[in-house]
């Protein structure tokens, strides 16, 4: 379970949290490692302010453009390593008074404000999906009835919000409510440290959805253990992208570029440039797509699952991981189909007043057959871990309650 919360009980709560009270609960934001970055920003821009006003002597391009321009940087450099350095974030819990309390300082208080408690009914963990400069993000969030959430805190790995987000339900007594995937889960207070398995006992049991009847996987059920086989494939969008490519570069991309850096040059010239293209462009393009179609044939994942917990190994290529998660850290395990991502990026998108336009639901059918499903994923206190990508939305619905089932140990 989670650090600080077992059964619904408090314990020592996570970082960055402190607890100072039995009803109050603080969080610090700043200082530590942003403080030792944020002082050389501030020295820096302290050097070049006083070197723009004349007081110390660093040798400076006459004239008044050039300190002018010395003064604006050194005053951005001062500042941003200021907030670094001296800055702090101060949110307060407090249960005695009712209220959320957040204050900012530097040296001194700059701002503060504060919100009923009374005005938020659950703490909520979401996902954020990353660039290709920053990872994904887990904020946690209070969510508000009048529509204004408030960020408590913003990770990049999920088991750090996820024991954040748990201590904060029992701490305010609100509902837990886990939207990093397609399906909200709900859970308690009193459950919000406990694992997939005791909240499965303690619940009503699933009602068992039908067998596809063209299944992909081979699924081996014997007395207490289960075992998944999935086999390789990629989707078919991958496989005509990979044949697509290489054509649209040796049919339509060198042809162009041939007509217009080799137009009246001699034919050496015009084989000798033709030549480089084919390097450049068609060979590492035929050799991504031999390495997509192979590899892609090659996926392949094994999955046991038992009352003990999971055992799930990956095959790629001719590498082979293997990942074991104890019930007790098991957290959840949901599934991503077609339909349900759509649902869930439409549901995020459109306002509760407002209803989905025709041309809307036309994009959505579209995009259906485009859009591959995630599959499977698991949810544990360590990581989230992603299997049978590009299974249809029955078979991978059905594997998840005969995963469930397992780990019942029914």
């Amino acid at each position: 379970m989670a650090p600080g919360t077992q059964n619904g009980s408090l314990g020592a709560p996570p970082a960055p949290f402190r607890q100072t009270s039995p009803q109050v609960l603080e969080l610090r934001e700043g200082g530590g490692r942003l403080a030792l970055f944020g002082w050389p920003f501030f020295l820096c821009g302290l050097v070049m302010e006083l070197s723009a006003a004349g007081v110390l002597h660093i040798a400076v391009e006459d004239g008044g453009n050039s300190r002018l321009g010395l003064a604006f940087v050194g005053l951005a450099f001062t500042v941003f390593g200021a907030w670094l350095a001296f800055g702090r974030r101060w949110t307060t819990f407090d249960l005695a008074r009712g209220r959320v309390a957040r204050r900012y300082e530097m040296l001194v208080p700059l701002q503060s404000r504060e919100w009923l408690l009374s005005d938020f009914n659950t703490v909520a963990i979401l996902y954020q999906a990353g660039d290709s400069d920053s990872g994904p993000q887990y904020p946690v969030r209070l969510r508000s009835i009048n529509g204004r959430d408030l960020t408590v805190t913003s990770s990049t790995s999920f088991a750090e919000s996820r024991g954040q987000a748990e201590y904060l339900s029992v701490f305010l007594r609100l509902p837990l409510v886990d939207t990093t995937s397609d399906h909200d889960t709900v859970v308690a207070p009193a459950q919000a440290g406990q694992s997939l398995r005791e909240r499965l006992l303690s619940g009503k049991a699933e009602a068992q959805p039908l067998r596809p009847e063209k299944m992909r996987c081979q699924v081996t059920e014997s007395p207490g253990r289960t075992t998944i086989v999935i086999p390789g494939g990629g989707s078919w969008p991958a496989g005509v992208l990979s044949i697509v490519f290489p054509l649209v570069m040796l049919l339509f991309v060198i042809p162009a570029f041939l007509r217009f850096f080799t137009r009246g040059a001699p034919p050496l010239v015009q084989y000798g440039f033709l030549f480089f293209l084919v390097c450049i462009f068609v060979v590492p393009s035929l050799f991504a797509s031999v390495n997509l179609m192979v590899g892609s044939a090659r996926k392949k994942a094994t999955v046991t699952a038992s009352a003990a917990g999971l055992e799930i190994v990956k095959r790629s290529g001719g590498r082979t991981r293997t990942t074991q998660i104890p019930n007790a850290e098991l957290l959840d395990l949901d599934c991503s189909t077609v339909d349900s991502a759509l649902k869930s990026a439409m549901n995020s998108s459109v306002k509760p007043a407002e209803v989905p336009s025709s041309g809307a639901t036309r994009v959505v059918r579209f995009a259906k057959r485009w859009v591959p499903a995630q599959g499977i994923i698991v949810k544990s206190r360590r990581e989230l871990i992603r299997f049978g990508e590009g299974l249809s939305g029955s078979e991978l619905q059905y594997l998840r309650w005969i995963l469930r089932k397992a780990l019942l140990g029914r």
